[in-house]
């Protein structure tokens, strides 16, 4: 099954649900490049990067120490938190693989 991350996706902070921002990381001893999504909020290092989960990044260096990795069931993808639905204190967790459609909802921490 082909999991390529979908062209548009939107994920959230899994820390403290801020929306997250595609950013471009050049190597410079290599030629790829590497996309990565990095919370917006004022003082977090946290990302997405499709491959990987949820991780940091500070200092020019991703950070693994606290990484957390939800993994698709149909095709193995990291999933990523799209929505928090506060009232109901549900996360709403979606694969971003080009075809696939998997998504889940587990309680928010809030609720526990």
């Amino acid at each position: 099954m082909n999991n390529r991350p979908k062209t548009i996706f939107n994920p959230r902070c899994d820390l403290h649900d801020s929306p997250m921002r595609r950013l471009m990381l050049e190597e410079a001893e290599s030629e790829n490049t590497q996309s990565f999504h990095q919370c917006e909020r004022s003082g977090c290092d946290r990302i997405f990067r499709d491959s990987f989960g949820y991780s940091d990044f500070a200092d020019g260096q991703f950070d693994t120490s606290r990484a957390s990795i939800r993994v698709c069931p149909v095709c193995r993808a990291a999933l990523y938190l799209a929505e928090v639905d506060h009232p109901n204190k549900i996360e709403i967790w979606e694969c971003p693989g080009i075809t696939c459609d998997y998504n889940e909802e587990d309680p928010s921490p809030s609720s526990r």
